[in-house]
């Protein structure tokens, strides 16, 4: 298996740490390495009062007119580009139908921004406007004789659509599978399976449709592999971009820039090569970490816990989405 890993270069690169038990008043506090320096944007978001973000285990994403989408436990909040609050996304009929978002995306499908979702406790993906209306949704696992025993065990976590309407399922926490499906949602294909050899997943999190190139490719966040891989996009395996990551559950693009966002607490930085460039939030060699209950008593701003979702908004800040109970998100702009 070829792999390319940069890890040891980043010794080389001066480090900016400065990172404090979370205080408003604080200095600004920085992460990263060489040309992937950010800096934490405090008190983000801004919530009225009795409002909060709640228990997280889900995705964020972000549109271009700068809103935030927020998954948590039990509905999908909105952040205005400013920052405040703005309320919940509820379906059409007004009931909280999108509970248990597990992977969430913002796409250009047929010409309209919408949001993409994987619901993995109801065995659904699907294709909604911000105002709550379903486009469209594929309900279950293929209909192929043998490929499952039972509907429980399909278990989507994240989805992508291609340029040309084809939509990449993952079943990160059911068999490992990626499930293929035309512009019109007939079945065309499957790939992948439990294992660790290459093209195999163990729990594939996250799926990304990598258009940084004039030809597509698909980049696989194979979680408890600890590695991230690049296929094509008829599935085949090319490479392993990087095997020395902790636990990558999501994945962005802005630019040429890709973030990977890793369980074990940190959000690793690539240019349009896949070389790294900098590691984010993973400075404090003594923080808590990779727990969903740790604390706001043993939080530090910048320095990340457990990251389950990452996203980039239209102007390039980065935003890391943790799993965890007590609700936690961070933003970071990029220091020039």
């Amino acid at each position: 298996m070829k792999t390319i890993s940069t890890f040891l270069a980043l010794f080389s690169l001066p480090a900016v740490t400065c990172f404090a038990q979370d205080n408003s008043n604080a200095s600004p506090a920085r992460t990263g390495q060489g040309a992937g320096i950010y800096e934490v944007v405090r008190n983000w978001p801004k919530y009225p009062e009795g409002t909060k973000l709640g228990n997280l285990h889900g995705d964020i994403a972000a549109d271009s007119k700068g809103k935030v989408y927020i998954a948590t436990g039990g509905t999908i909040q909105v952040i205005a580009a400013d920052g405040t609050y703005e309320g919940e996304l509820r379906a059409k009929n007004g009931n909280k139908a999108f509970r248990g978002v597990h992977g969430m995306k913002v796409r250009k499908i047929d010409g309209e921004e919408t949001l993409i979702i994987a619901m993995p406790g109801v065995k659904r993906v699907v294709n909604v406007r911000f105002d709550g209306t379903v486009v469209w949704q594929i309900i279950g696992p293929p209909k192929v004789e043998g490929m499952y025993g039972s509907i429980s065990q399909y278990n989507p976590t994240d989805l992508d659509v291609a340029p040309d309407g084809r939509v990449y399922i993952v079943d990160g926490y059911g068999k490992s599978l990626v499930h293929v499906y035309d512009k019109d949602r007939n079945y065309l294909k499957t790939f992948g399976g439990k294992g660790k050899e290459d093209g195999q997943f163990n729990i594939c999190h996250n799926i990304l449709i990598d258009t940084r190139s004039d030809k597509p490719s698909l980049l696989i966040s194979d979680r408890q592999n600890n590695r991230l891989q690049l296929h094509d996009m008829d599935g085949k395996f090319i490479r392993t971009i990087d095997g020395k990551l902790g636990r990558p559950c999501a994945a962005d693009i802005h630019g040429e820039l890709l973030a990977v966002g890793e369980l074990d607490g940190r959000v690793s930085l690539y240019d349009k090569e896949n070389k790294l460039i900098s590691r984010l939030g993973d400075e404090p060699k003594n923080r808590k970490k990779a727990g969903n209950r740790v604390g706001p008593a043993d939080w530090h701003v910048g320095a990340l816990i457990a990251v389950h979702g990452c996203t980039f908004d239209a102007k390039g800040d980065l935003y890391a989405q943790e799993w965890n109970v007590h609700g936690r998100v961070t933003k970071y702009t990029k220091v020039k």
